[in-house]
């Protein structure tokens, strides 16, 4: 029930932040963006069982957003929900797990024109439901090699997961 909660809280949060910004003149950028990367996750299981040590994995993310209204001068503010999943993480002998979820986050974003025009730096706040529920926290940089193609790189931290990505975007 907790799921389907948080679930429907970011999803009417997003419906009604993407509602509320029908055209932003001073955002440079507007709609609907998709994207996906690759991962590199250390799962902290040390932390919940003694016998078992730290692991890592590889993986891979999905995600889209869109542009939201904000007040704060100088940031873009974005909403995105995203799919993520891990390879099989190596926990002991014969135990062997791979971690999938489905998240809902807020992005601020900044250029950081001082450096590169097309540079800019980002940090994230949301929650995943899925084998590691919680809250998701992350800082990163990306850089637009145009004006409807992006690179990222970030670092999110979950309950249990660390997560070094890699992400391509499209805008369209």
């Amino acid at each position: 029930m907790k799921k389907i909660i948080i679930a429907s809280l970011v999803t009417i949060a997003a419906s009604t932040a993407v509602a509320q910004d029908t055209s932003s003149e001073t955002s440079s950028a507007k709609g609907l963006y998709l994207g996906g990367g690759i991962s590199y996750n250390d799962l902290d299981a040390g932390s919940i069982f003694d016998e078992i040590d730290n692991a890592s994995a590889s993986g891979f993310q999905l995600f889209a957003g869109l542009p939201i209204a904000s007040s704060i001068k100088g940031f873009e503010t974005f909403v995105e929900l995203g799919y993520f999943q891990t390879n099989t993480f190596k926990l002991a002998t014969g135990v062997k797990e791979r971690v999938r979820g489905v998240s809902g986050s807020f992005v601020l974003q900044r250029n950081l024109n001082e450096i590169d025009p097309n540079l800019y730096g980002l940090a994230r706040i949301g929650a995943e439901i899925g084998d590691d529920d919680g809250i998701l926290m992350g800082v990163g940089a990306g850089y637009r090699l145009s004006p409807k193609v992006e690179f990222r790189a970030e670092f999110v931290n979950k309950d249990l997961v660390t997560s070094y990505q890699a992400n391509a975007l499209v805008r369209f």
